[in-house]
């Protein structure tokens, strides 16, 4: 009997945190409803960046790819040097933003004020072309994009790739 009465104590215990769970959630989804600016249900990664002014779209491979081959399009590899040279999107600029001021004095022929700028990195998590495209954004630049996906996305999809090539701005 003993027993029974420690078994309905842990149930009754179980059930009243269950009730507390409930409400305090019911509690939570009102508030966020109700909101000015509520959290969304499902995460959704943003689709632009505002930079140095200038509205910049994230695009991932496969948007990039409708580009490659544009005339009126450049395609800029952000990452370092060493990466540059072992593969990078076939007929890329080389500027990283380590020394972007310095490196652009010699890329700047090989992008036009008017040309489309897509920018690249290593990925999500990669801030560099942000910093490359922030640089250009100062400098007057307004039509470029950012393949957030970075090179490994375009490389593993097939896509064309240069490889053991120096830069054409070197």
């Amino acid at each position: 009997m003993a027993g029974q009465n420690g078994m309905r104590s842990v149930f009754s215990l179980v059930v009243r945190a269950a009730i507390i769970f409930i409400c305090a959630s019911l509690v939570g989804v009102a508030l966020n409803m109700a909101s000015s600016r509520p959290l969304p249900w499902v995460y959704e990664p943003a689709s632009q960046l505002e930079l140095s002014g200038v509205t910049v779209p994230l695009i991932d491979e496969r948007e990039a790819r409708k580009f490659f081959g544009d005339p009126g399009t450049v395609f800029v590899d952000t990452r370092n040097e060493a990466d540059y040279l072992s593969s990078h999107v076939e007929g890329a600029v080389f500027l990283p933003p380590t020394d972007v001021e310095e490196k652009f004095v010699a890329a700047e022929a090989l992008l036009p004020r008017e040309s489309r700028l897509i920018l690249y990195c290593y990925g999500p998590e990669c801030d560099m072309a942000e910093e490359v495209a922030r640089f250009l954004g100062q400098l007057g630049y307004r039509n470029m994009m950012i393949m957030s996906a970075g090179y490994g996305a375009w490389e593993k999809a097939g896509l064309p790739v240069a490889r053991g090539k120096r830069s054409r701005n070197e």
